[in-house]
């Protein structure tokens, strides 16, 4: 199967809608994430990825630029990743690719370093059984939704 990783576009609002509507069982409006797109344009520190394979969205990644305003060349990326389950059939890892796709993306704007947002739910195995490769755990993130 042949897989792309692509930055997102209007046409994809549909796709991305149901992705996230499938995953945490709450509907999420087209409008929702075509306004989402929109304010994205408006900041080139922001982009949105999405994993595609045989023409279907499995997959997006956020990236977001952050400056420290104190520190003039210092910069971080910060990712998020929503993703479906791997499924044990496929030879494809959609979130392996994500991962190595952000790393690149974070080279290629010069960043200084790159923060993993996730969650504990969104894995099987607790953090520390499994912490991504050269990251080390400084904190949580917490999040409200509103939608």
């Amino acid at each position: 199967m042949a897989s792309i990783i692509r930055e997102a576009t209007p046409q994809d609002t549909s796709a991305i809608s149901s992705l996230v509507s499938h995953l945490t069982g709450k509907v999420i409006s087209p409008l929702h994430i075509e306004n989402r797109l929109h304010n994205l344009r408006d900041n080139p520190d922001e982009l949105l990825y999405v994993y595609e394979e045989e023409n279907r969205i499995l997959g997006t990644l956020s990236f977001r630029i952050r400056r420290d305003q104190d520190a003039e060349h210092l910069t971080f990326s910060e990712i998020s990743v929503i993703s479906f389950k791997q499924d044990p059939d496929s030879n494809q890892a959609p979130m392996e690719q994500l991962k190595t796709y952000a790393q690149q993306l974070t080279t290629d704007h010069n960043c200084s370093g790159m923060m993993w947002l996730t969650d504990v739910e969104s894995t099987d195995k607790p953090r520390s059984a499994q912490p991504p490769i050269g990251f080390h755990e400084t904190g949580y993130r917490f999040v409200k939704l509103f939608l």
